[in-house]
């Protein structure tokens, strides 16, 4: 196990069947350094900005989808491509876990990790890892989601864009591939979707989930 002397995070790599695994274990710093504390105030000061720009413009995801498609130039996938059915697959199992927990008996809930060491982790992973697999034989019938994968490939077929929807739980997520001109295209159009797709009146008074995403997500 190896310590960082310089600061907020431990970091333990296990060897697992799947190959190396870094699990990083958080811990608060006893004290900021000066650049941290700066960061710090910098960060909530491009929050506060990012909160007086928002305003009360929601559109739904069928909405969002076509904003995504029409605006900003990405193609949809093909839902029987192996890209999209692994994805969707994966993402399926990660919301059984988060909305409906009780469809996997005892695995509804794994342990929390009991402690620091290799030998906790490694068996915290493992947990982890038979809780997705529970996830995953869980039928469609039982619990599906309506997932939409979006792409935008450049000149370089190496070189793309993706955006992934979800409309009954109301995600989006994406990430991208290439240079750094590839990563700000795609900054630029995931807050662009993140503002179109924007909060209700009410969001933006409860603070909800759907209005700290947006915060969130512009302040990046």
């Amino acid at each position: 196990m190896k310590k960082s002397k310089k600061g907020a995070s431990n970091v333990t790599r296990i060897e697992t069947g799947d190959g190396p695994t870094s699990v990083f274990i958080l811990k608060k710093p006893e004290k900021y350094t000066q650049k941290q504390q700066l960061q710090r105030l910098k960060h909530k000061i491009k929050k506060y900005c990012v909160e007086k720009t928002i305003k009360c413009e929601p559109h739904s995801m069928d909405e969002t989808a076509d904003y995504i498609v029409n605006k900003c130039g990405l193609v949809e996938v093909d839902r029987e491509s192996g890209e999209f059915i692994n994805e969707y697959t994966q993402m399926r199992a990660s919301f059984i876990i988060q909305y409906a927990p009780e469809l996997l008996g005892e695995y509804a809930e794994i342990p929390k990790l009991k402690g620091e060491s290799a030998e906790d982790i490694k068996l915290h992973i493992e947990q982890a890892k038979e809780q997705m697999k529970r996830a995953m034989e869980v039928p469609q019938s039982a619990f599906d989601i309506d997932m939409h994968k979006f792409k935008k490939v450049f000149s370089d077929v190496n070189d793309n864009i993706h955006i992934d929807i979800e409309k009954k739980y109301g995600y989006i997520g994406g990430g991208c591939s290439g240079g750094r001109k590839v990563r700000k295209e795609f900054n630029r159009i995931y807050k662009g979707i993140y503002r179109y797709y924007g909060v209700t009146q009410e969001d933006i008074q409860s603070k909800s989930k759907r209005y700290m995403e947006l915060v969130r997500t512009l302040s990046r």
